[in-house]
Order: C-alpha cells, then structure tokens, then sequence
C-alpha cells in the first residue's frame, strides 16, 4: 500500500492555473541577521540548501513595520516554502502573492522549508526513518523565532497536509517520544496564535497505514500516520457511514487530538471529497481525517486534489485569516 500512496503522490495533475509565478525568495538578510543574534544560526531557517525558493519574510529595511498579524506558511511532506517544482514542491507561492497583492507586505509573511524535499533525491529515504523530533523542533522553534522577530501579539498559521498535524503539536507543546528519539517542546502557545488553518491534514492518520504499522516509517504507531487496526467492530479503515470511537492509533496523533489546549483563537479545516492522497473522500473510520477537534469551522471541495486543496484557496486562506469565515 505504501507503494500505491507515493505512486498517487508522483502521478497526479497539478491544473496549469495553479502554476502562478509567486514572490522571489528567500528569507531577508535582516530576518536572517536577527536570526544569528538571537541563538538561531545552527536552524538555517533560510534553508540555503534548497536554494531562494527555500524561505520567505522578512524585514527588508530596519524601518519597516509589521502592521498586520504575521501569516506563517507551513508546507507538506516533500514541498518547499516556495514553488521549486512540479508536481509537489509547489510550495506557498500562490498563496504568499495573494496575500501581498492584498496590502500585506513581506515583514508579515514567513515560510521555512523543514524535512526533505522532493527534489534533493533524499525523499525517498523516509521509507525506512522519520524524523518527528527534529521536525517539531524545528518548526517549534520557527515559530518562536517569527514571534519574537515581528514582536506581534498574535500570528496566524496556514499549514497544509502532514504540515497540519505536525504544526497542530508544535503550537500544542508537551513532550514526544518518536521513531527519532524524545523531546520536550515547551508550554502551549495557543494564546499567541489567532487563526489556525488546517488543509488537507490527516489529523487522525491515512487508511493506507492500516496494515503498515512499521513499513513505510511514515505508518508507523509511535509517531506516523498508523489509524488503527480496528475500530470497535469495524474492520474496515475507510468505510464512510456512520462512525465510531476510534482507539490505539498513532501514539502522536492521538494525544494531540486529546489534548484540550487549542492551536488557536479561531481553528478551521478545509479537505476535499476527492483527494487522491487521503482517499475514501478523506474518511477514516467514518469520520473527516483533516477534521480538527473543537474547529470553529470547515470547507470541503468536491473538485480539488491534494496539492490543490492549497494552490487553489488563497482567496478562503485569506478570509479565514482576516475575516474569521470559511
């Protein structure tokens, strides 16, 4: 099964109106200066690696202002901050111009690139390990980092697919015993978030994980997208009717659904009947996979695929940000 999801993965169609030229990257030299002053030089935020397409935000003179609540892009499994390739390291780049052609300025909006992209050729090496710890940490503190740059009171988060229920945990805190070793990722900061905005993500794990508990590393029941072997008396993950409690799931997803601390002021979800990485209209155990307990609202496509579900909503990610409407 693990072999059908990455074939879906490389195989499906990106619409030609989703290949939109975004802003040029990376990082700013003052973001990046602010970075090695205050301790996160060893981060390389601005993923140099990956190139310009690696980062965004930032002050560009010492004079700018940040007027509006920063918008903080976190992207899937494989992507990148910025559009790099197709078909998905398409990264925020539609979304990111969008919100500067509605007066937002680049001290507003900030995108990192965590974990491996498709295109560095070492993608494929998350058959065999994860790295749940080192990605909290890292966007753990990405997050700080952007907080205590602006100086805002509150920030916004748009997370798409994997990124949904990693940055779910990171704003969460607590500890974590994962695949890669254990951490601790501090107190809550649900209070500095105002909008959470999750697509596409498997919040509560992919069906194809079922019968893969340790291969692919990404199904694994620690710290992967493992939902489940059964259901009560269902047996079957991707059934769509009805529901029931569902239990013994991923040792991660689970305890970030449980915890009552909430990733925001006001949390949204947004998945698609038809994505073709979810699956099963995105059920699992007959209920909403990118379903975020106690959301304040919800959007669901009948026409979008996965990578679409972020490349064609920016006008929705805009308005949950700014309007609270969804």
């Amino acid at each position: 099964m693990w072999l059908f999801l990455l074939v879906a993965l490389c195989s499906f169609h990106v619409p030609s109106n989703a290949q939109k030229s975004g802003p040029p990257g990376p990082m700013s030299s003052h973001f990046v200066d602010w970075l090695i002053a205050h301790g996160y030089e060893q981060d390389a935020f601005d993923r140099p690696d990956v190139g310009p397409n690696g980062s965004f935000g930032g002050k560009r003179r010492s004079g700018d202002t940040v007027e509006k609540e920063p918008v903080i892009f976190i992207h899937g499994s494989g992507d990148t901050a910025l559009f790099t390739q197709q078909p998905l390291a398409t990264g925020f780049s539609r979304s990111i111009q969008y919100f500067l052609e509605q007066n937002y300025t680049e001290s507003e909006l900030y995108a990192t690139t965590w974990g491996d992209t498709w295109g560095s050729g070492s993608m494929l090496d998350t058959y065999s390990t994860i790295h749940t710890c080192g990605n909290l940490i890292y966007l753990r503190r990405f997050l700080e980092a952007v907080i205590g740059y602006t100086g805002a009171k509150k920030v916004d988060i748009i997370a798409h697919s994997v990124g949904v229920p990693l940055m779910r945990k990171v704003v969460k805190g607590g500890t974590l015993i994962g695949t890669d070793g254990n951490c601790t990722l501090g107190p809550p900061l649900g209070a500095k978030v105002d909008t959470f905005l999750g697509i596409a993500g498997p919040n509560f794990g992919l069906c194809v994980c079922q019968l893969a508990q340790t291969v692919p590393a990404w199904c694994n029941a620690l710290d992967g997208l493992y939902p489940g072997y059964t259901c009560q008396d269902q047996l079957w993950c991707g059934y769509t009717s009805g529901s029931c409690k569902q239990e013994n799931y991923s040792n991660l997803l689970q305890k970030t659904n449980d915890d009552p601390n909430r990733e925001g002021d006001h949390v949204y979800a947004m998945w698609s009947d038809v994505d073709e990485v979810l699956l099963n209209r995105g059920m699992v155990w007959g209920k909403p996979t990118a379903r975020i307990p106690g959301m304040n609202g919800r959007w669901i496509s009948d026409r979008n695929g996965h990578v679409a579900m972020k490349d064609l909503t920016e006008l929705r990610q805009f308005e949950a940000v700014v309007h609270h409407s969804i």
